[in-house]
C-alpha cells in the first residue's frame, strides 16, 4: 500500500468537474434516504456537464448525518457512474489505468487491468481498491463486463481537506 503520491496529485486531478461545487447549484436531486437509530443518510445525484474519464455521466453524493454528533464533519462518499453511456472493457481499463497512474499498485498489489481482471469481470464484478494515506480516504472501482462501471471515493470530505476547499452541504 504505497499509495502516497510523490507529485501531490489525487483522484480529483483526473476530473474536469470540481466535486466541491456539487451543492453550489440546485441542479441535483435527492434520490434516496435512510434513517437508522444513529445515522441519517441522504443520496443526492446530478448529471455531469460532460463525460468524466470517457465514461461517467452521473455523480452521486452520499452524505451521512451522525445523530449523536451534529457539530462534526459529515462523512461524504462520492460515486461516479454511467447511466446513459456505453460501458465496455476498454473504458474500464482506462479508468483503472488512470487511477493506477496516480496511486500506483492497488491494495491487492495489482497494476493496470489485465486478462485476469477481464475474466473476473465476466464471472461477476471486478473490484479494485486503493487506500489513501493510511485510510483517510479510499478509491474503489467496480466493473461488471458491459453492465456496470463505478468509481467510488469514500470519505471524500477527508480527501479535500488538503485542497483548502470544503463542501457546503445543504440540509
Amino acid at each position: 500500500m504505497n499509495n502516497i503520491d510523490n507529485n501531490n496529485r489525487s483522484i480529483l486531478d483526473l476530473l474536469n468537474y470540481d466535486l466541491t461545487t456539487f451543492f453550489q447549484e440546485d441542479d441535483y436531486e435527492e434520490v434516496d434516504s435512510q434513517d437508522t437509530p444513529g445515522m441519517f443518510m441522504i443520496d443526492y445525484e446530478k448529471k455531469l456537464p460532460k463525460l468524466e474519464l470517457n465514461v461517467f455521466d452521473t455523480v452521486q453524493f452520499r452524505v451521512f448525518f451522525d445523530k449523536d454528533n451534529i457539530t462534526g464533519s459529515n462523512p461524504v462518499n462520492v460515486k461516479l457512474f454511467a447511466k446513459g453511456t456505453e460501458i465496455n472493457r476498454k473504458k474500464a481499463s482506462y479508468v483503472v489505468d488512470q487511477v493506477f497512474g496516480i496511486y500506483g499498485m492497488d491494495d491487492y498489489e495489482k497494476t493496470v487491468m489485465d486478462n485476469e481482471d477481464h475474466k473476473t469481470s465476466i464471472k461477476g464484478s471486478l473490484i479494485r481498491k486503493w487506500t489513501i494515506e493510511k485510510g483517510i480516504s479510499f478509491i474503489s472501482i467496480y466493473y461488471e463486463q458491459n453492465k456496470m462501471l463505478e468509481l467510488n471515493i469514500l470519505f471524500f470530505n477527508n480527501l479535500i481537506k488538503h485542497t483548502g476547499k470544503y463542501l457546503n452541504i445543504k440540509q
